[in-house]
């Protein structure tokens, strides 16, 4: 744990919302099209990246413009299951952002975009966070919104970022065409992650997955049903939307951060956050009661103690806070919050924890 303005902070906190973001929004609701297509500053991140076998030179972490090997060959590949990880091959990628890479999930062409940071060792194993974007969204304006390629930078960390079918994923009952079509985005999940250790250095006991709103929803269907890939998830403005029960295959960490005032998904919503955090916390053996682990402004993070296998289950809320994503002060629905970014929580809670 870590020590914030006198007070105790714990690695991994996030805030749960989008209870209510599962229903597919019609063509002329703004406030819906509006979630997650807008970049930070207000202007229009461009549109979702091409799934074409080319790689696009854009610019890294650092502001620097990398440029693909024009020799690499990033075409679909068969999904066969994760392949063992390691650094059985030489890395296709070099530093910076990668577009449009694609494979095949069961003979549908999917797409992600990869970030690898400048740190990146090609001898060595690197954690990979796979990093889901909301409805309505697209890779390059998930890793602006969520500001998650700085903090990746910083800990050594590749990131994925997944591109939805009808910019949307397949939670379970949630959300627009992934969920109306039974999409198998936890197949692509598998595959996407297999696909990255056949081409980088990918540590396979430290994989891990978050997102934000429709992509929260990911990262709780995930915990539920691919604990045995994933070491831990965390949730931003996301919910659990599954039709069905969620079984874990072993105890699984999980973190949650959701405004109070979320329109989008709302903070006491179906399910309610809080309840559906303590859920979680049952699921994983832990204590009943939450311990607060950071009490500064208008952000509370209460975590429950005690899990099963050393696990942890935490619950950022932010009063007042809206649909958006703790420490971009940036927010497209209702007011953010900067006394914590929770890239930076995020990724210090995956560094805790190892596949078991």
């Amino acid at each position: 744990m870590r020590r914030s303005t006198g007070l105790v902070r714990i690695p991994s906190l996030l805030v749960t919302a989008l209870g209510l973001g599962c229903a597919t929004p019609s063509a002329g609701d703004a406030s819906s099209s509006a979630d997650d297509t807008t970049s930070t500053d207000g202007s229009d991140t461009g549109n979702s990246p091409g799934t074409t076998a080319e790689l696009t030179s854009v610019a890294d972490a650092t502001g620097d413009t990398t440029t693909s090997d024009p020799t690499v060959d990033p075409s679909s590949t068969e999904d066969s299951g994760p392949p063992p990880m390691g650094c059985t091959v030489a890395s296709l990628f070099t530093p910076g952002v990668h577009t449009g890479i694609t494979i095949d999930v069961n003979g549908v062409s999917r797409s992600y975009d990869l970030f690898v940071p400048t740190t990146y060792d090609p001898t060595a194993l690197h954690p990979l966070v796979v990093n889901f974007h909301g409805l309505f969204g697209t890779p390059p304006q998930q890793a602006d919104f969520s500001q998650f390629n700085p903090t990746a930078e910083t800990h050594g960390m590749l990131v994925a970022y997944p591109e939805g079918i009808g910019q949307s994923f397949n939670a379970g009952v949630c959300c627009g065409q992934a969920s109306s079509n039974d999409v198998d985005d936890v197949g692509f999940a598998r595959a996407l992650v297999a696909d990255v250790a056949l081409k980088m250095c990918v540590d396979g006991t430290r994989v891990y997955a978050t997102g934000m709103s429709n992509g929260g929803h990911m990262a709780h269907r995930l915990a539920c049903e691919a604990a045995d890939l994933f070491a831990a998830t965390s949730s931003v403005a996301g919910v659990l939307s599954l039709a069905g029960p969620c079984t874990p295959s072993r105890p699984i960490s999980i973190t949650q951060y959701h405004g109070t005032a979320d329109t989008i998904v709302q903070y006491d919503g179906f399910p309610n956050v809080p309840d559906m955090m303590a859920a979680w916390a049952a699921r994983n053996g832990c204590a009943a009661v939450a311990e607060t682990t950071f009490d500064q402004g208008d952000t509370l993070c209460r975590t429950w103690p005690g899990c099963d296998g050393g696990v942890e289950v935490s619950l950022c809320t932010i009063e007042g806070g809206g649909h958006c994503w703790p420490g971009n002060a940036s927010c497209i629905f209702g007011s953010s919050t900067t006394e914590l970014h929770a890239s930076e929580e995020i990724a210090l809670m995956f560094d805790s924890q190892v596949l078991p």
